[in-house]
């Protein structure tokens, strides 16, 4: 799986208390990729819970020079900063987090009662301003009200990076590539201005180096999400962007996950048990097949693969099965009434007495059992299925554009809970020109769901950029 997906479950396990879970998805991602910023702050949150402040600030720090901009870290490193007595650092950090104009309601919640102060009674800052400005994309506007609050906050890398980027988009690289030099005097992994200074010296005719630059980003941010969120946006540049990588969990972590290690879950029960469920439980290769496929995508099985068929059982079910309802099995043996498969499409219908043909069947041809065979060979196997998500990238992988936005659109309408799935995929399709201006606009749906109406208006506007250049 992704290692975003490895992070979600990590969360997921945390709101629920399952802090050894929690930990252990976090430690193997960090086994892999140290600075990962997700995975930090997961075994942050774990050392605060702990009463261990140290260790805890010190992975929040570690989160904070990758992303100045985490509001969710500001917001903890408030916490223990209170938790210690030291008032003025604690406000210090929650005015940043609110100032980071935080989605998460108990980010926001977290700063106001460090700041005892109402929502309503906030005062309307320059950094607040440049923030929004620059979310809305208005770069002009982002970049007036950022110089300003440089000039009130001069040690805030987080306003510091908002300038840099507002020069960004507004194309003044060198005043941009000043900025970002100074935010990696503060912040030496902030990923966000490493891009931006990659693709400065892209621009520049040192193509290699900027390329160079993009791949240590790896190291940190091995899906390269800000890259494409940032790149996204340009009509082209010369960087490539490597593929995204996979993390593998230990088997018994999935389990946790999936709830398995809960004895009554696997135990059958006692007494009269359903013969009808022994099967599933053999270690068939189409089972076996499900369950993979359904740990990678975060699906349930039943979700991600048909039910098995006959050519899905081993040649010792398929021949019990037959052998049980055959009519060389004797007219005094007990017959029992065939079950409905799952996949006849027909319904229910009427079985003749065994072994008497119908007499209103027509004889079965040649040309009747070349047509069964067809038939067969063009069903897809148990192995061949995929999820929506992955069907979503192959058609992009393959260039398949218009039905590739109709798959995109058909996820946005679901409404998936994982909202951070669905975000990294429109932003993977973000970074194909073919797809950019329907991507961004789905984007923006879909934080309109998500209850997200800043990014939303970012979105919609970028959508509309893009239009407006390829009518102009």
């Amino acid at each position: 799986m992704r290692p975003s997906e490895a992070a979600h479950l990590a969360r997921e396990a945390l709101a629920r208390g399952d802090s050894a879970q929690a930990g252990a998805i976090a430690e193997r991602l960090l086994a892999e990729f140290a600075s990962y910023p997700p995975a930090r702050l997961v075994r942050a949150l774990l050392a605060e819970q702990a009463n261990d402040s140290d260790s805890a600030l010190d992975d929040l720090r570690a989160v904070t020079s990758v992303e100045p901009t985490n509001a969710e870290a500001r917001a903890a490193q408030a916490r223990l900063f209170q938790r210690r007595g030291d008032t003025d650092r604690a406000r210090m950090a929650a005015r940043q987090a609110v100032e980071l104009v935080p989605t998460d309601p108990e980010v926001l919640a977290t700063a106001l009662e460090i700041l005892n102060v109402e929502a309503d009674s906030l005062e309307t800052s320059a950094a607040v301003l440049a923030r929004v400005h620059l979310n809305c994309g208005w770069p002009d506007l982002a970049e007036r009200h950022a110089r300003a609050a440089v000039t009130e906050s001069p040690e805030r890398v987080d306003v510091r990076l908002t300038l840099a980027e507002a020069l960004w988009r507004l194309g003044r690289l060198p005043a941009c590539e000043a900025e970002c030099r100074v935010v990696a005097d503060q912040a030496e992994e902030c990923v966000r201005a490493a891009v931006m200074r990659a693709h400065i010296l892209s621009e520049r005719g040192r193509t290699a180096e900027g390329q160079e630059l993009l791949d240590r980003i790896g190291r940190i941010d091995p899906e390269f999400r800000e890259a494409r969120e940032l790149l996204g946006t340009l009509e082209v540049h010369r960087l490539v962007l490597p593929g995204a990588v996979e993390v593998s969990l230990p088997p018994e972590i999935l389990r946790q996950s999936n709830g398995s290690d809960n004895p009554s879950a696997e135990s059958p029960p006692a007494g009269g048990a359903d013969s009808s469920a022994a099967p599933a439980a053999e270690p068939t290769p189409a089972n076996v097949e499900r369950e993979r496929l359904a740990e990678f995508s975060g699906e349930s099985a039943d979700q991600t693969l048909p039910p098995p068929t006959d050519r899905d059982l081993p040649e010792s079910e398929v021949s019990d099965d037959a052998d049980a309802s055959s009519p060389s099995a004797g007219d005094d043996a007990p017959v029992a009434p065939e079950p409905l498969r799952r996949d006849d499409s027909a319904g229910p219908q009427e079985s003749p007495d065994v072994g008497e043909p119908s007499a209103d069947a027509a004889p079965r041809t040649a040309e009747d059992a070349t047509a069964d065979s067809v038939a067969a060979d063009d069903e897809p196997t148990a192995g061949a299925s995929f999820s929506t998500f992955d069907w979503a990238r192959h058609l992009i992988e393959q260039s398949e554009w218009t039905e590739a936005v109709r798959v995109l659109t058909d996820i946005v309408a679901a409404n998936d809970p994982d909202e951070a799935r669905v975000d990294g995929l429109l932003l993977e399709a973000v970074a194909h020109r073919e797809l950019r201006g329907s991507a961004w606009k789905l984007l923006g749906d879909h934080y309109m769901q998500t209850g997200r109406p800043q990014a939303a208006a970012d979105a919609y506007l970028r959508a509309a950029n893009v239009a407006g250049r390829s009518t102009g």
